[in-house]
């Protein structure tokens, strides 16, 4: 039986991090995943599209640096 999961990807809207996702995502049916980023240079949420509406995906537009941010995702991601 395999475990359920929570999974806190940061720069996940970036080129790796978008692939990342998406490859738990196929893999790993019952993970669910949170994508906090930042949005800066690099991030792109079109690199997230095609999964945009995954019941186990969500976004968040935020800093890893905002430790309040990180700690509320953490205590409680969804």
């Amino acid at each position: 039986m395999q475990m359920k999961k929570n999974i806190l990807v940061t720069g996940g809207a970036g080129f790796i991090g978008s692939n990342f996702i998406r490859h738990i995502l196929a893999k790993y049916k019952d993970y669910k995943i949170v994508n906090l980023d930042k949005l800066t240079y690099c991030g792109n949420l079109e690199n997230l599209k095609d999964i945009s509406k995954n019941k186990n995906y969500k976004f968040v537009k935020g800093d890893i640096a905002d430790h309040k941010v990180v700690e509320r995702l953490v205590k409680d991601p969804t």
